[in-house]
């Protein structure tokens, strides 16, 4: 018996399959179909021959002390299961078989199955484990089976496999070429067809498609000519495929080598092989020749430095655990041709290759080319929890595809290889975009429609007031007369939420002015700006309200006291491009800024929310927004260009679940518009209420407040849009069980395209920037020129004329024509509803003298504060109460002295301190089984001290490690905890808590006489 260390490559397999004994990913397998006389007998000689032959088939891994040992025993019989099956049943008992757990610790890692399917004719299904193999040897195992079924003697090997199997020599200068190269890479994030699983499976499937003569023969020529190998051409082609797939530009392809530089390990079995990985640059939109260079420079330099094993790079890169994938890279590419031998071919039998597949892989893609004999065939093995086949076979259709078209013109850029055509494109582009046409009438020409219609209903009420359509407006009138403004100018509107302040809204408009809602609860600084900025030619105030006001030049009217009206007054006429309002959003340079919205923008909006919800007289909204948040506009017009009614909740009301769930019931409310911290507000005060329509929107929705929502309503929309594009502009029927959230279509008038950074359309599948054009887009930005033209450009797709909203949101399309939303692509966040700029947070903090530099970040729905500077942090936020809006006021301040850089030189806001963890200071353990956790911990990891709220990893721990700490609490306790445990419950709290349910549910298991045994400690 000789005793071997494992090498890193081994390590990190063992692992694994610590982790999930079932998992079959490591298992390598050949199954041929034997046609004519089988000798059985000799059949089992020969292998028994090769396992005497080849120590590293006689290898088995115990574990010590949590750790493994690898261990050769003496040769042993092999034993040649025979079965039989029909043919019918040979292929699923096939893949069972190879399927079928090892245990590593017994050993005997190779096995064979004879199986019987009819007269003289068999299958032999050979499978071993990679921990003691790779793809070579298995070649070397079938042409030295070949060689001993025929009686033919082996040359003696030049080496043994113990001689060689050590501790990899690694080189500090390759080890720091690969973190360097590595450093910051990205996850590739495949457009999938379902969502990654927090843990992930292994099951898998395989299509092989064949790449054609007229295809690979011009393909190869292209290779020769740039002073490429096919191999590292075809690389440059597959990620080309993966970065139109993503939407990326920098990501991570693993690729195999055999790892046999030697000439002595050629006929050795073993496990020789290492993954080396390729990191693609296609940045700047590079020609395919361009690709194929920057491909070609950083695989040679990928082969200098290749003795590095990929399971030492883990460690030194220091990667997140992620469950959800593979590290560092999630897909391999490899390219076999046809070497050794010919293959198991036994004497007096034809045999031909019969393999059942390919059932389990750790990579969710792995792309092979095969070049046997002249014809080239792409092997694309895919995770089937991700994707289904009609995907990958797009896949393989459009490897070819880029390999025909790269081949006649090596110049096209990655944006032309990339972009989608023919039908796709037209879906895209037209067909998921055929929506209602624009709004026909403007928005006081459809209530002026409603007040001859029903001038006696009710169409506004709030507190004790209740006006009919004909009350609601003769008062608009008589105090549009009393406005002294011209039209096309602004009005400041300093009002609470009551139904005098929807009376001014339609005042300022029947005078032919803009109306530009300011919330008196706003810091006077911040009133000020608006006023200044705005150039408001009067404000409408109450004598309550207008106290809130800074000193300013602008005349004021209030609404309780006005002045005469004019004799003269006529409505002003309106066209659709006359602005309605103007609402002030944050700002990225520190600096908020006004949208001017055009009546036909809210015309649009208005008449596609009425179809969609099949506004009636009898419906109910509820009023429950600020009028400085922009969706306050759709609570209080649709009603009243539909016939219905808007009940309006008061300021406490609105802060109030309970007092919501009253007004809701009391006034009949049939439609309800929230944000989703609005909506938890209700919800927690006990609301339900199966008939009403419910609207959720202005922040990103969760899976689990749209299931426990939907559960409590009759209907639920999701919808989204920007202030620039009017309010609502996509729209999203949440189904009664969702599964996912979606941001959903366009909504009538309204075009909706995912571009790129050249504004190109993507995939779908792939992320892209939203932009939105079609009838609902705002004039711009009030006096703001230049970043005007930056966020509202030309549309290339639309009418001549046309402009596009850049939203600045990440989306991607789904298969069935609805859109999802992924994030922000700048430093934007909503925070319970509010759209904040994390730069005009930054500035004001920046702006507090001391203060060197800030950050904002959100964490947990709380806007958090970075500071570096020896200053008061309580004073900073003192200061910022007194210029900015409460929700634009960080939660918490939190003093740092450097900023984490990304490789790139950007802050890397993933690295900023967690504000738990700055509050949180160390806390000893607390219960038995903490201690016994803390202990355990402290004794294998090497840590003077382990508090209970200590993270494993952050301390140093690592998977083999992980192992050492579960063997030593099952030799402590019995308890035996899943190694996954250890990556789920990374503090010694959590884990704790996990022991302490291991130990609960064992002694559920026992009798009372062996839980009092166990529990005084007897054996």
């Amino acid at each position: 018996m000789i005793e071997l260390p494992l090498t890193a490559a081994q390590e990190r397999v063992w692992f694994l399959q610590q982790v999930d004994p079932q998992d079959a990913s490591y298992h390598l397998s050949q199954t041929t179909r034997l046609t004519g006389p089988i000798d059985p007998a000799r059949l089992t000689r020969a292998f028994g021959d090769i396992v005497a032959r080849h120590e590293a088939l006689r290898a088995r891994f115990p574990a010590r002390d949590g750790g493994p040992v690898q261990v050769i025993d003496p040769p042993w019989p092999f034993e040649l299961t025979r079965m039989a099956a029909t043919p019918a049943e040979a292929e699923a008992m096939v893949s069972a078989l190879i399927e079928r757990p090892f245990d590593l610790a017994a050993g005997r890692l190779l096995r064979a199955w004879l199986i019987a399917c009819g007269p003289d004719e068999h299958l032999l299904c050979v499978v071993a484990h990679h921990i003691v193999c790779d793809g070579r040897s298995i070649g070397i195992i079938a042409d030295e089976l070949t060689a001993r079924y025929g009686g033919t003697a082996l040359d003696p090997l030049p080496v043994r496999y113990s001689d060689v199997i050590e501790e990899t020599e690694e080189s500090a200068e390759s080890l720091a070429y690969w973190t360097g190269e590595l450093a910051g890479a990205a996850a590739l994030e495949l457009a999938v067809d379902r969502p990654r699983p927090a843990v992930a499976d292994t099951a898998s499937a395989h299509l092989l498609h064949p790449l054609p003569p007229e295809v690979t023969t011009p393909f190869a020529a292209l290779a020769a000519k740039e002073r490429c190998t096919l191999f590292m051409a075809l690389m440059a082609v597959y990620q080309v495929l993966l970065s139109g797939r993503s939407g990326q530009s920098d990501f991570c392809v693993g690729f195999p080598t055999a790892g046999r530089d030697r000439e002595d390990l050629e006929r050795l079995v073993g496990y020789f092989s290492n993954t080396v990985v390729a990191r693609g640059d296609l940045s700047g939109d590079p020609s395919f020749r361009e690709v194929l260079r920057r491909t070609r420079t950083r695989l040679l330099a990928g082969y200098r430095h290749q003795k590095v094993p990929f399971e030492r790079l883990l460690p030194a890169l220091d990667i997140e655990r992620d469950l959800s994938r593979a590290p560092l890279f999630q897909t391999m590419f490899g390219m076999h041709h046809q070497t050794g031998g010919p293959g198991l071919a036994l004497e007096g039998v034809r045999s031909e290759r019969a393999d059942a597949g390919f059932g389990h892989t750790p990579y969710e893609l792995k792309a092979d080319i095969f070049g046997l004999s002249g014809i080239w065939q792409l092997l694309l093995v895919y995770n089937t929890g991700l994707f289904d086949e009609p995907t990958i076979a797009g896949y393989a259709h459009e490897f070819e595809t880029l390999m025909a078209r790269a081949a006649a013109d090596p110049d096209l850029r990655l944006s032309e290889l990339t972009a989608p055509t023919g039908a796709e494109y037209e879906r895209l582009i037209h067909d998921w975009n055929r929506t209602a046409p624009p709004a026909a009438d403007l928005v006081p020409d459809l209530i002026r429609r409603q007040v001859a219609l029903r001038p006696d209903a009710i169409a506004v009420t709030g507190g004790d007031v209740r006006l009919s359509y004909a009350e609601l407006d003769r008062r608009a009138d008589d105090l549009a007369a009393r406005l002294p403004v011209r039209p096309g100018e602004l009005v400041a509107v300093c009002l609470p939420r009551t139904a005098e302040s929807l009376v001014a809204l339609l005042a300022v408009q029947r005078a032919g002015a803009a109306y530009v809602p300011i919330d008196p609860a706003y810091p006077p600084a911040r009133l000020a700006f608006v006023l200044d900025d705005c150039a408001a030619a009067l404000v409408l105030a109450s004598s309550e309200t207008v106290t809130a006001l800074p000193d300013h030049p602008v005349p004021t009217v209030l609404i309780d006291s006005p002045p005469p009206a004019r004799a003269d007054f006529t409505r002003a006429p309106v066209r659709g491009a006359d602005t309605a309002y103007v609402l002030y959003t944050s700002g990225s340079t520190g600096k908020p800024k006004g949208v001017p919205v055009p009546q036909a923008a809210l015309a649009n909006l208005l008449t596609s929310m009425a179809a969609m919800f099949d506004a009636a007289p009898e419906h109910v909204w509820l009023g429950l927004t600020s009028l400085s948040f922009d969706i306050s506009a759709l609570e209080l017009y649709l009603p009243l260009v539909t016939g219905g009614r808007v009940a309006i909740a008061d300021t406490a009301t609105a802060g109030d679940g309970f007092a919501q769930a009253r007004l809701i019931k009391e006034a009949g409310v049939t439609h309800v518009q929230a944000t989703p911290s609005g909506w938890r507000m209700l919800l927690d005060s006990g609301y339900r209420d199966p008939a009403l329509t419910a609207l959720v929107g202005g922040e990103a929705l969760g899976p689990e407040l749209a299931r426990r929502l939907r559960g409590s309503v009759g209907r639920l929309v999701n919808v989204y849009g920007p202030t620039e594009t009017t309010i609502w502009s996509t729209a999203w029927e949440v189904p009664a069980k969702p599964a996912a959230v979606r941001i959903g279509a366009p909504i009538g008038g309204t075009q909706v395209y995912v571009l790129d950074e050249r504004f190109n359309p993507v995939r779908a599948g792939v992320p892209g920037e939203l932009l939105i054009g079609g009838a609902g887009v705002a004039h711009g930005y009030l006096g703001r020129a230049s970043l005007t033209a930056e966020r509202f450009v030309p549309d290339p797709y639309g009418a001549p004329g046309g402009r596009l909203y850049r939203t600045g949101d990440m989306v991607r399309w789904r298969p069935e024509g609805e859109l999802e939303f992924l994030g922000r692509t700048d430093n934007q966040v909503k925070v319970r509803g509010h759209r904040i700029e994390l730069g005009e947070v930054e500035a004001a903090c920046e702006a507090f003298p001391g203060v060197i530099q800030a950050v904002a970040a959100v964490h947990e729905e709380n806007l958090i504060a970075y500071i570096i500077g020896e200053v008061s942090l309580g004073a900073v936020s003192r200061a910022l109460a007194s210029t900015l809006p409460a929700h634009l006021v960080p939660a918490r301040f939190i003093r740092i002295t450097t900023l984490p850089m990304t490789p790139n030189g950007k802050v890397d806001r993933a690295a900023l301190p967690s504000p738990t963890a700055q509050r949180a200071e160390f806390t000893p353990p607390r219960t038995d089984a903490e201690s016994l956790v803390a202990d355990v911990w402290t004794e294998v990891l090497g840590v003077p001290r382990v508090g209970a709220h200590d993270d494993f990893f952050r301390l140093g721990g690592q998977s083999l490690l992980a192992v050492r700490v579960a063997a030593r609490i099952l030799a402590i306790t019995g308890v035996e905890l899943p190694i996954l445990t250890m990556f789920t419950r990374r503090t010694v709290a959590d884990l704790a808590v996990a022991l302490e349910e291991g130990l609960t549910a064992e002694l559920s298991d026992m009798s009372d006489e062996e839980a009092e045994r166990l529990l005084a400690g007897e054996d």
